[in-house]
């Protein structure tokens, strides 16, 4: 195959996640034009002071006028049976009651679930103790426009440009943490804004190798893809999260696949992170890539393919079985742990 072909092939992997986390940010924005679900929820649960001690989830439905004004009292449709769990329903009703006027001027309309779960002693703010800080996230944000600005001056200079490369290698080691993405999927919905700026970060690293001046020759991508294992993880573990962020989008908002627009975003999501398992297979589909390095990406790749495989379009896994066959001979863990994948419990 031709050396821009395999480069080109290699960058779906991120390409195709930053065309996913751009469609379900949109998708979600859809089922309300002027503000999405989840500020209507972050709205309440700043007029929310729960008691401490309860352990069950509260669930909330409200039925709002064209004018923001109640249609009837609030229901309370879930929660927990203790004393407190009582105390923390109520809590939550109060602050619903009282966020009224605030949700009208933000535009609500129709019906609404509200969702209120008792954090974790850890969790702070609302935000998950697995959630990058901003500090993080700026900080990875710098590392790509270094690396990006460096392969400017340096695109068509192969050595300035490997991997290995001191400068290089130092940047990489900012952007690509594989056991720090791997969490991503604990976040909530309503904290897609931070895979998606994570996933900005780590897109500028194919970008860069998947250009045809920085990698001429089957053998140069090779030797680059080798070095760049823990970006492919990375990858890999923040598509995960964004079919699992996608999963509980629509879960705990059911309106949403009411929305043409926000379900077809969501069928986008699935689509692309097809793509995204794709490349990864390619990548260890490449002449000379070692038997120990495709093992070390299995971990990554078979827990996204666990949780994108089912919802992925037929056509889509047809595609995939085929890109799985190539990669299989890179070893024989790979080939049985690729071929487990594809027992009767994925139809």
């Amino acid at each position: 195959m031709d050396a821009n072909v395999i480069a080109k092939r290699l960058s779906m992997i991120f390409a195709a996640m930053a065309s996913a986390a751009f469609v379900f940010q949109a998708a979600q924005a859809e089922t309300q034009k002027a503000v999405s679900p989840f500020e209507f929820q972050r709205a309440v649960e700043a007029c929310f002071t729960p008691p401490p001690g309860a352990t069950g989830a509260v669930v909330i439905a409200a039925t709002f006028e064209a004018d923001g004004a109640l249609d009837k009292t609030p229901v309370v449709i879930e929660k927990g049976n203790g004393a407190i769990d009582q105390a923390f329903a109520n809590a939550a009703m109060r602050a619903v009651l009282r966020c009224q006027p605030q949700l009208a001027a933000m535009g609500i309309q129709g019906e609404v679930r509200f969702n209120f779960a008792p954090p974790p002693a850890q969790e702070t703010d609302g935000v998950s103790p697995s959630a990058p800080s901003e500090k993080r996230l700026r900080e990875m944000q710098d590392a790509a426009q270094r690396l990006q600005a460096f392969a400017d001056r340096n695109r068509h200079s192969r050595e300035a440009m490997k991997p290995t490369n001191p400068e290089v290698s130092k940047t990489l080691d900012i952007l690509c943490r594989p056991s720090e993405a791997e969490k991503l999927d604990e976040l909530s919905p309503h904290e897609y804004k931070t895979v998606v700026s994570y996933t900005r970060s780590l897109i500028v690293v194919m970008n860069i190798y998947e250009d045809p001046a920085t990698a001429r020759s089957q053998k140069a991508i090779t030797d680059n893809m080798r070095e760049l294992g823990a970006c492919l993880d990375a990858t890999l573990w923040s598509s995960r999260a964004a079919v699992t962020i996608t999963k509980k989008m629509f879960s705990e908002m059911p309106e949403l696949s009411s929305n043409p627009k926000a379900a077809a975003g969501r069928d986008q999501v699935y689509s692309n992170i097809g793509l995204v398992i794709e490349g990864s297979l390619e990548a260890l589909a490449l002449d000379g890539m070692e038997a120990s390095w495709c093992d070390a990406r299995l971990a990554p790749l078979t827990a996204l393919f666990e949780t994108a495989y089912p919802v992925m379009p037929d056509k889509q896994k047809v595609t995939l079985r085929s890109a799985m066959r190539q990669a299989e001979k890179c070893s024989d863990q790979t080939r049985l742990s690729l071929k487990s994948l594809l027992q009767p419990r994925h139809p």
